[in-house]
């Protein structure tokens, strides 16, 4: 079996035309964008309380995939949030193995050695601070910029399951569809 590129599938398998889906909503809800986002749209300021999603609705970014996905086909609805489900996926593997290999190994390593040689250890910071710095503020970049990946992942496959509840479609989430 060969490499099959996005959109190469057979007939009755993925098309092309979710992969062009994929492509566009996925730009609705850019990494970068989170922090900003997380002050200035109604989803944020909905994070208090019990009700979670009536500001996640009123978000541009949902209302923006609504218009993108209305008058999609239920198979290729089907098709898209299942690929989300696997990206969400394939994102919390990753993020866990960055925080594994970024904080817990090199915690770790620095809690041992401040056991055996803790004056040393305090002293070779205290002499060498601006390496310290960077070399903390680089190991925790990677597991921030991995979590804010991995909450975005999660957002699309929320506003998917929105689509589907407001659609009626059974399941109403995508978790209920991988168990059928």
């Amino acid at each position: 079996m060969g490499h099959v590129k996005p959109g190469g599938a057979a007939e009755g398998q993925l098309t092309s035309e979710v992969w062009v889906l994929w492509g566009r909503l996925k730009t609705y809800f850019p990494t970068w964008g989170l922090l900003p986002d997380s002050f200035a749209t109604p989803g944020a300021w909905g994070y208090m309380g019990n009700d979670f999603v009536s500001g996640f609705r009123r978000n541009r970014s949902t209302q923006q995939a609504f218009e993108l996905l209305d008058g999609v086909t239920d198979r290729d609805f089907d098709a898209l949030s299942a690929l989300a489900n696997l990206n969400a996926r394939r994102q919390e593997q990753m993020l866990r193995a960055v925080i594994i290999a970024y904080l817990t190994v090199p915690l770790s390593v620095v809690a041992i050695v401040a056991e055996v040689a803790g004056g040393s250890l305090i002293a070779f910071a205290r002499d060498h601070s601006d390496w310290a710095i960077w070399t903390a503020v680089l190991v925790t970049t990677g597991p921030v910029a991995y979590f804010l990946s991995h909450w975005r992942s999660h957002q699309i496959v929320g506003v998917l399951d929105l689509i589907r509840i407001e659609h009626g479609q059974s399941p109403y989430t995508a978790l209920e569809l991988r168990e059928h």
